[in-house]
């Protein structure tokens, strides 16, 4: 029998590679199917749940009887771990609508740096979000914000950029075409449970005369408070340039107003207490009365009511997928 020749060599190896082909792609195929998402996301979220009936009394009723709130919160660190968890989740929030893509083999970080190039359409924050397989990420758009609800207009610029990026990227698409009404529809729940959680609490220092602005001005040094124009005051969050709470000169008689934002804050608890202790400071320098929007006098027993309910709305912040102070929530509470 004659030796096989070069040609049917050429052919064996030729086969032999086709196979080793074959075999790595039906390997990433398993992979795939691995790692994709059961049941996978739609790029729709709905609405969250909605809060319990007691967070609509923040600072309703400062002066509240209750015993069990005559003394004031201690601070928490986002209730021991609830910060960790929220943080260790990474998927979109119910105020969010996502475009999912995903590639063949893992996502190159080029890719995702390429995507993380997209932080806002119109007045919408975006985000890049990874995962949940490593072949995985999508772009997250805010479904409503202080800005208002998500728009037409930005639906429309967020859908053709993510199918743009999904062309010049080599990606796929995985999440469900849009349905407009059903997406303005989401945004607008989006806006009004926003609007309900949604907290900036606020009281003023009232005197009988008031004092000059350079004894202002030595009350808000002594309690560590940073200048922001003529009159106006800050606390700096440590380490970064995030405000903690402001002071701000007062309006309807009042001195001066002291004011936080919960949304933007890391720790709205330990904030709420600094700003008290500051505004201590301020009384016992300039006098006068610390009151709520009300006029009712504020003592330790109301700041510990309304220390309280910051306490809860910072978890109903945090059950929703809303960590307060984070990068996301400060871009939608803007």
């Amino acid at each position: 029998m004659d030796a096989p020749g070069w040609d049917s060599l050429w052919v064996a190896l030729g086969l032999l590679a086709l196979g080793l082909l074959l075999a790595v792609a039906f390997h990433s195929f398993i992979e795939l199917r691995q790692h994709r998402k059961p049941g996978g996301s739609s790029g729709l979220f709905a609405r969250a749940a909605p809060a319990s009936s007691n967070d609509d009394a923040l600072l309703s009723d400062p002066n509240s009887s209750t015993d069990e709130l005559s003394t004031p919160v201690p601070p928490f660190a986002l209730a021991a771990g609830q910060r960790a968890e929220a943080e260790h989740w990474k998927g979109p929030t119910s105020f969010e609508l996502a475009i999912e893509f995903e590639c063949l083999g893992r996502m190159p970080e080029p890719t995702l740096e390429e995507l993380r190039t997209v932080r806002r359409i119109g007045s919408k924050p975006v985000r890049c979000i990874e995962g949940p397989g490593f072949h995985q990420a999508c772009l997250s758009i805010a479904l409503a914000g202080r800005s208002g609800f998500l728009n037409l207009l930005e639906l429309d610029e967020f859908s053709a950029r993510c199918e743009e990026l999904a062309g010049s990227l080599e990606l796929t698409i995985t999440s469900a075409p849009l349905d407009a009404s059903e997406v303005i529809r989401l945004a607008r729940q989006a806006e009004e449970r926003l609007l309900e959680i949604d907290a900036q609490v606020q009281f003023s220092l009232v005197t009988d005369r008031p004092p000059s602005l350079r004894a202002i001005e030595q009350a808000a040094q002594h309690a560590g408070l940073l200048a922001w124009g003529e009159g106006r005051f800050f606390m700096q969050e440590q380490g970064s340039d995030d405000v903690v709470f402001s002071v701000l000169p007062g309006d309807q008689g009042a001195l001066l107003g002291f004011m936080m934002d919960l949304p933007r804050v890391q720790e709205p608890v330990e904030a709420w207490s600094a700003m008290v202790e500051a505004a201590k400071v301020f009384q016992q320098s300039l006098g006068g009365q610390l009151v709520d929007e009300r006029n009712a006098v504020l003592d330790d027993k109301a700041f510990g009511y309304v220390g309280q309910q910051i306490q809860d709305r910072a978890r109903v912040f945090v059950e929703a997928g809303l960590v307060p102070g984070d990068d996301f929530t400060k871009r939608i509470f803007t």
